[in-house]
């Protein structure tokens, strides 16, 4: 059920119309009894009533994407396309922003020609992990009653209707311990990530991998972390100037986009199949990987749900008035390697 005003008012000892004019901003409430509702408020997930919201007939739902380029996005694009069209058919439409980078305010230009201009009723947003965009989406929640629902990657703090997508660091924890049984728990271990912030989601699993290396395989060495920007080429580079100039590699972890680099530096330098390595996504592209002897494992997030699942809970609570029934879908952890490949989908 949706949260109410009179719930965050017992829940801070103040009256409903104490919390009504904070979240109002209405004033004659102190500034830090004010954060602390607006505090409480964001954690019980609350979300103003709609009054743009039609009861039966068409809602505008926005989706922003960032990493477009990807081959993941691109199928959880694929997904969201195939329930857009199927929301059409109930009144509903769909309009999507896209973005290839990691640019904060990029993104929050985004946000803005969506509400402003389009005008829509509901967000479904792959966030990036920065204040701009946590406060940015808080705005719409609170002062304009813009329900939101974020995927793939999440923000502290962010009031949103719920969060569809993978635990990144579990996901993480399990590709050290893939990694650990491959490889015997011995010998040096790269890991490539795609930069140090910006993307929540690569960094928890970059998080999580190093956490369970070190809790439970003390005979691995782990060499410093090494960041491609996700860019193929330069993963490329970097695997061949470690193959190079250091130790015998016994395992590759890729937290991030630009594998394909991996895999073509293993077979220039004919170490295909003589280091272990653990990828993320089951994109056509890792699947082949696998087949080819290159990648030992890849880790799935399910883009199927994370496309379609953020629309489909924004629709039921715009024009159904239906609340999620929780605030956080977790999608499998699926795990692909060559004894369970299948057929193999088309690039």
């Amino acid at each position: 059920m949706a949260v109410t005003l009179n719930q965050i008012a017992e829940a801070c000892g103040v009256s409903r119309g104490t919390v009504d004019r904070a979240l109002r901003d209405k004033g004659q409430v102190r500034p830090e009894l004010c954060e602390k509702i607006k505090r409480t408020a964001r954690e019980m997930g609350y979300i103003p009533n709609q009054s743009r919201a039609p009861a039966k007939a068409a809602v505008r739902i926005g989706v922003v994407l960032h990493s477009a380029g990807t081959a993941f996005v691109k199928m959880v694009c694929a997904s969201m396309n195939r329930t857009a069209a199927e929301l059409r058919e109930y009144g509903a439409e769909v309009i999507v922003r896209t973005m290839n980078g990691l640019d904060a305010q990029q993104q929050a230009a985004l946000i803005d020609e969506l509400t402003e201009t389009e005008r829509i009723d509901a967000l479904a947003v792959m966030p990036l992990a920065s204040a701009q965009i946590r406060d940015k989406l808080n705005a719409l929640a609170e002062r304009q009653g813009v329900p939101v629902v974020t995927f793939n990657s999440d923000v502290a703090d962010c009031n949103r209707l719920a969060y569809v997508g993978t635990d990144n660091l579990a996901s993480g924890q399990a590709a050290a311990a893939l990694l650990g049984l491959a490889t015997g728990g011995t010998g040096a271990v790269l890991a490539i990530a795609g930069r140090q912030n910006g993307h929540s989601a690569d960094s928890q699993r970059m998080v999580g991998f190093l956490e369970e290396i070190q809790a439970h395989y003390p005979g691995m060495e782990l060499l410093d972390i090494q960041q491609c920007f996700d860019d193929a080429a330069m993963a490329e580079r970097i695997v061949l100037r470690t193959l190079a100039h250091g130790a015998p590699l016994a395992g590759i972890y890729v937290s991030c986009a630009g594998r394909s680099g991996v895999y073509r530096a293993l077979r220039k330098a004919d170490m295909a199949g003589k280091v272990h390595v653990i990828v993320h996504d089951l994109t056509p592209g890792n699947l082949r990987m696998i087949r080819d002897g290159v990648v030992d494992f890849a880790i799935g997030q399910d883009a199927d749900t994370q496309g379609s699942l953020p629309l489909r809970l924004l629709y039921d609570y715009t024009v159904r008035k239906k609340a999620p029934e929780k605030r956080i879908y977790l999608t499998d952890i699926e795990i692909k390697f060559r004894c369970n490949l299948g057929a193999l989908p088309d690039e």
